[in-house]
């Protein structure tokens, strides 16, 4: 069963001239049979807390379990606009307990790049099964390649302990160092019971 890839998408530069967008990946996930997706523009908070909302309806939720947050950012936050923020704690809120077995992906700039205590608060709040983004600065197109291979790779096996496993496996050791290079990090949720100890 295809997982849908549920992605709000920041304003990337000033000039509204500007046409950056992750929706190239998105569009060629679903014309490739890989993935259906659903893709929002957010340009204030209170779009971002409009459209998380109707994520968070279960009829949503459970066919597009990707929550694919392409954003500006920086340590433990992401960029609404160039003044505006929104931490991981305010996400968390925002989303309550009900990322329950979903993937959060961060798309953005040093978003991770935060002590593993609040990532996995954010993690223990939401009940998502793991995170995932950089804690680093990244290039644009590298990234974009980059997270068309995770985007894939989060379809290949079911998000439980096993599967997700599996995944982390699979984008560490298949797409040669990109994750190295981007500084990728994926953390999983230590609060769900795994088959082994992980280190956080």
């Amino acid at each position: 069963m295809k997982k849908g890839i549920y992605c709000l998408e920041g304003l990337w530069a000033h000039d509204l001239k500007n046409k950056s967008t992750v929706l190239p990946i998105l569009e060629l996930l679903e014309k490739g049979g890989i993935s259906n997706f659903i893709h929002h523009t957010c340009a204030t908070k209170e779009e971002l807390s409009f459209f998380l909302e109707k994520w968070k309806q279960k009829t949503i939720k459970n066919k597009y379990p990707i929550l694919y947050l392409a954003f500006h950012g920086k340590k433990g936050h992401i960029y609404i606009t160039n003044k505006t923020t929104l931490s991981l704690k305010d996400l968390a809120e925002t989303l309550g307990d009900s990322a329950d077995g979903k993937v959060v992906f961060f798309a953005s700039c040093e978003t991770l790049n935060t002590g593993g205590r609040t990532i996995q608060t954010f993690l223990k709040r939401t009940n998502a099964i793991a995170a995932i983004g950089y804690k680093q600065e990244v290039d644009w197109m590298v990234a974009t390649a980059f997270e068309l291979l995770v985007l894939d790779a989060l379809q290949q096996d079911k998000f439980d302990s096993k599967g997700i496993d599996n995944i982390e496996r699979k984008i560490k050791s298949e797409y040669g160092n990109l994750h190295q290079i981007l500084d990728c990090r994926i953390v999983i949720n230590k609060y769900i019971h795994f088959p082994r100890k992980r280190a956080t």
